[in-house]
C-alpha cells in the first residue's frame, strides 16, 4: 500500500514539474476587448474564449475596457506580461489604424504587440433611423444636402466608421459632426431614437434592426452589394467610393510573447475556426479567417492594412488627434 502511495505522489510530481516546466498554457487566459460588450469584436472575442475554454484546462474570460476608439484596452494589453495569459482581441480600429490618428498614441502596434491571427472579417452598412424620412440613397442625398449638417455616431473617434462617414461627408460636399459612443450598442440605442442622423455599422448588428423596421438600410460600403440586402446600393457601385471599405477582427500578444507561445495560440485560433466556432462565426453574418494561418501571415496583412489606412486619412483629411 505505501508503495503504491509512493509511486502515485511521485507521478504527480512528475506532472506538476511538467506542467510548471511549460511556459503555456498559464494559470488563466483573459482576452482583452477595448470596446463594450455588444460589438463585433467582442463577439469573436467570446466565440474564442469558448473554444479554448474546451480544450484547455483552465478559465479563459473575456474582458472588457472601453474607451477612446479601443485603445484604453489596447494600452492594457501592451503593459501586461508576454507568457500568453493576456491577449488583446482588436479590431483595425485601435491597431492598424492608430498611427494615422494619434499624434502621440500610448502604444506603437509595431513596437509592443505580435500579430497572432485573424479570427474573421466583417463589411459596413450606412443606416438611418425608421422615423428620418428617408428610403433610399438619392432621398439620403438630398436630405443632407437639404440640412446643411448632419450628425452621425460611430463607436469611437479613429475607428473604421469615423473615417468612412468623413470620406462620405466629403464627397457629397456636407459637414457631418460626429458623436463617438464608447461602444456599438450604446450608439444604435440613440441611432434608433432618431437622436442621430446615420451611422455606418457593420452589417450583421444592423441586420436585426433592420428586419425589425427600427433603422433602414441605404448603402453598402464593399464592393458589390450584399447578399442580405440585395436591393441596397454599393457606394462603390454608386462611384462615391474608389475602393471598398472592409473591417477585420484579429488577436494580437504583447511583443515579446516566446515563438513557441505565439505557435499554440496559432493553434487555438485554428481550432476554433476549423470547428464549431468558425461556423458561429458564419452564422452571425461574419465571414471567418482562413484556418492554418503561417507565423508571418497576420502579421503581413497588418503591415498592408496600415499602408492602406494611413492613405484613407490622408485622403479624407482626419488630422491626427494629440
Amino acid at each position: 500500500m505505501l508503495k503504491r502511495f509512493v509511486a502515485a505522489l511521485g507521478a504527480v510530481c512528475l506532472f506538476g514539474a511538467a506542467y510548471a516546466a511549460d511556459p503555456w498554457p498559464p494559470r488563466a487566459i483573459t482576452l482583452v476587448v477595448g470596446f463594450a460588450a455588444g460589438g463585433n469584436t467582442d463577439l469573436a472575442a467570446r466565440i474564442l474564449a469558448n473554444s479554448m475554454k474546451a480544450s484547455l484546462p483552465i478559465p479563459v474570460v473575456v474582458e472588457n475596457k472601453p474607451g477612446a476608439g479601443g485603445t484604453v484596452g489596447a494600452a492594457h494589453v501592451s503593459r501586461s506580461a508576454a507568457n500568453g495569459g493576456t491577449l488583446l482581441v482588436a479590431s483595425q480600429s485601435e491597431t492598424t489604424m492608430l498611427k494615422s490618428n494619434r499624434l502621440k498614441p500610448p502604444y506603437d502596434i509595431d513596437r509592443d504587440f505580435v500579430p497572432i491571427a485573424k479570427l474573421m472579417d466583417q463589411d459596413y452598412v450606412l443606416v438611418v433611423p425608421a422615423s428620418l424620412k428617408v428610403s433610399s440613397w438619392q432621398e439620403f442625398v438630398a436630405y443632407a444636402r437639404a440640412q446643411g449638417s448632419i450628425t452621425y455616431a460611430t463607436s469611437g473617434v479613429g475607428t473604421t466608421a469615423h473615417v468612412m462617414s468623413e470620406h462620405l461627408a466629403k464627397e457629397l460636399g456636407i459637414k457631418a459632426v460626429h458623436f463617438p459612443y464608447p461602444g456599438a450598442a450604446a450608439f444604435r440605442a440613440d441611432l434608433v431614437a432618431g437622436r442621430v442622423d446615420f451611422s455606418i455599422d457593420v452589417v450583421p448588428l444592423s441586420m436585426q434592426l433592420i428586419s425589425a423596421g427600427k433603422l433602414r438600410p441605404i448603402a453598402v460600403t464593399q464592393k458589390s452589394r450584399d447578399q442580405r440586402l440585395p436591393n441596397v446600393p454599393s457606394l462603390v457601385e454608386l462611384g462615391v467610393f474608389a475602393e471598398q471599405y472592409a473591417g477585420w477582427t484579429g488577436v494580437f500578444a504583447p511583443k515579446g510573447t516566446p515563438p513557441e507561445i505565439q505557435a499554440r495560440l496559432r493553434d487555438q485560433v485554428d481550432q476554433m475556426l476549423r470547428g464549431s466556432g468558425g461556423q458561429e462565426i458564419s452564422n452571425n453574418g461574419y465571414r471567418p479567417a482562413s484556418p492554418r494561418q503561417g507565423a508571418s501571415d497576420f502579421a503581413q496583412f497588418v503591415a498592408s492594412d496600415q499602408r492602406k489606412w494611413q492613405a484613407a486619412f490622408q485622403r479624407v483629411g482626419i488630422q491626427p488627434s494629440p
